[in-house]
């Protein structure tokens, strides 16, 4: 299948752009004037190497976003970095526009010797120990947060999952948060979403497990909306009991004290042998809606995320740190946003 027009712009339609990485797939610049009329935010155009991504698999990526209703369009790109267009030049596909990650999925703050360090919210941060979250700047995220981010994680998960999208590779990297400004508020970005696969088709890129995010044996060649679930679960584990051993810990008994009586069945379900016996990702997503209300927040499922600031108890006990940094660009008004190079490495892309 072709796709439509509005899925495609040429690379010379780009207009100015400033280099931010390259690395094994291609490159990354920022796009400093172009805009869209369906979305308003920074954009970056990854150009990929010859042979490095299935032109196909990108398509039916885009493909998901473009035949969205507005509303759900909407919801996609406040959850995810969702590819917008495909970037033709002399008739090929050659790379795909995305968004820049928004400032609030970066905390900012200072270095021992007072220079500004700035480190992007990778849910790997919600496993460590508070202690240890304090050494490195970040404030401490509570657990009527956490609920909030576990809430958000099932809600994209399962905004993919009913537009038969595997996301693949769940890991300790491409997921970020923000926290603030209230006790209670919180929400999840997914990234590298040039990754996921459609399913019917195949995926632009090999979809891989992340060591010590491994579904069960048999489930590991070809990844499904069951083994989203099940590194879904390995998530709701690690985030709710952040410490020692928390970024590898399997054990649903870990947040028996956290969880109720229907959560962890839920949690044990999902880390089942049996991929037919998991509960949806949407399952989930109620659920912590639920617990979530009850604890006096809302659905984080629309909201955009706000800034942030910890002033209820944190997970793992200990008061709350001092509110983060103010995000780059804030001060002025004028946001920038982040995106993943080529190699891996987050990039500030300044918005002037």
């Amino acid at each position: 299948m072709s796709p439509a027009a509005q899925e495609l712009i040429e690379r010379a339609a780009l207009g100015p752009m400033e280099f931010i990485a390259e690395g094994g797939q291609g490159r990354v610049f920022r796009c400093t004037q172009l805009r869209l009329p369906d979305y308003s935010g920074a954009l970056a155009f990854k150009e990929y190497k010859p042979g490095q991504v299935t032109a196909a698999g990108l398509e039916a990526i885009i493909a998901v976003r473009s035949r969205l209703p507005e509303p759900d369009r909407v919801r996609l790109d406040a959850m995810t970095t969702w590819p917008t267009r495909l970037v033709r030049d002399a008739g090929k596909i050659v790379g795909i526009l995305m968004p820049l990650i928004r400032d609030e999925y970066v905390h900012v703050g200072q270095s021992l010797t007072g220079s500004v360090l700035r480190k992007e919210r990778e849910i790997q941060y919600l496993f460590l120990a508070a202690a240890r979250c304090q050494k490195l700047g970040f404030p401490r995220v509570n657990l009527y947060q956490r609920f909030a981010i576990c809430q958000g994680l099932a809600e994209a998960l399962a905004l993919l999952a009913a537009n038969n999208v595997v996301f693949g590779d769940l890991n300790a990297k491409n997921a970020l948060f923000a926290v603030g400004p209230g006790r209670f508020d919180a929400s999840v970005m997914l990234v590298d979403c040039d990754a996921v696969r459609v399913r019917g088709t195949v995926s632009a890129v090999p979809q891989l497990n992340s060591p010590d995010w491994e579904p069960p044996e048999g489930e590991r060649s070809q990844l499904t909306h069951e083994t989203d679930v099940f590194k879904y679960g390995l998530f709701v584990i690690r985030t709710l009991s952040p410490g020692p051993n928390a970024s590898t810990a399997r054990d649903p008994r870990r947040v028996d004290d956290v969880l109720d009586a229907q959560g962890q069945g839920l949690l044990r379900a999902s880390l089942g042998s049996q991929p037919a016996g998991r509960p949806k990702a949407a399952d989930w997503a109620a659920y912590f809606a639920d617990v979530h209300g009850r604890a006096g927040g809302v659905s984080t499922a629309a909201a955009a995320p706000a800034g942030a600031g910890s002033v209820a108890p944190a997970a793992g006990g200990g008061p709350v740190g001092n509110p983060q940094a103010p995000a780059p660009g804030a001060a002025s008004g004028q946001p920038g946003g982040w995106t993943r190079g080529p190699n891996g490495e987050w990039v500030r892309a300044a918005r002037r």
